[in-house]
């Protein structure tokens, strides 16, 4: 008599089924290839389009800076001036919509001019010089006033935007970390002889704010970096950084000219 209870035996999973439980551990983008296509196709996209979108961006800031208060102006003269010159051709709102924002720029670069002017003339020097004097006796406003002005005269001097000496790599914000750093000054320490070394210390990625320190002269290390490629070290995040530092020394290791 047959026992029928028994256990079937086992079988081994053949390699067929293997490969045809495959496909269900793949990834949505490999088994899709719609989105195979889409996925770099978007990224490339992106990393075109975020240059340009902080771009308008930086623009739109500076012409709601510049035409703060040019505005109203250049409304006044869209309405007044021009709307009887366009006649039946251009209604009064396209006509403010379209020509307000340039009066607007027109005007604050009319401002410009002038103030400019009036600096390169004996008369103009005065009335300037009685304006700041005015100002200057002014609680708030003076330091204000003075220190923007000091920062102003440097970046004049400069050459329009060379106020910063060189860039120097510093150990900031604890030993062993290097910082990119811009010189701004060298001073003089009678207490320890040694020469103190002016640093502003921007941030990423805005380089207008940092922090300001100043470091002995023998912790500072030069670099061949100019200007200009600091800042775009800076703003990318060391995306743009040379890949080495050969030409970097430290002012405790002499400098060594190749055999």
């Amino acid at each position: 008599m047959t026992n029928t209870n028994q256990p079937s035996p086992r079988v081994a999973p053949s390699s067929s089924g293997k490969s045809a439980r495959t496909p269900s551990r793949l990834s949505l983008t490999m088994r899709s290839p719609v989105l195979k296509h889409l996925r770099p196709v978007m990224i490339a996209g992106l990393l075109t389009a975020i240059p340009l979108f902080i771009t308008v961006y930086v623009l739109n800031l500076a012409y709601a800076l510049v035409t703060r208060y040019t505005r109203d102006p250049a409304n006044w003269i869209a309405n007044k001036l021009l709307t009887p010159w366009a006649g039946e051709w251009i209604t009064p709102t396209h006509l403010q919509q379209f020509t307000a924002p340039i009066l607007a720029i027109l005007i604050s670069l009319l401002i410009v001019y002038a103030l400019g002017l009036l600096s390169t003339f004996f008369v103009g020097r005065k009335i300037l010089a009685q304006l700041e004097h005015v100002i200057s006796n002014l609680p708030l406003i003076k330091g204000i006033y003075g220190t923007t002005k000091q920062v102003m005269a440097v970046f004049r001097q400069g050459g329009g935007g060379a106020g910063f000496q060189r860039v120097v790599l510093v150990q900031f914000p604890r030993a062993g970390t290097w910082t990119v750093a811009f010189v701004t000054n060298t001073v003089r320490d009678p207490v320890s002889g040694q020469s103190l070394i002016c640093c502003f210390i921007p941030m990423t990625p805005n380089p207008t704010s940092g922090f300001f320190q100043m470091f002995p002269e023998t912790d500072v290390r030069d670099t061949d970096w100019t200007v200009d490629l600091g800042i775009k070290i800076v703003l990318s995040g060391g995306l743009l950084a040379p890949p080495v530092l050969d030409q970097c020394q430290s002012k405790t290791t002499p400098k060594t000219s190749p055999p």
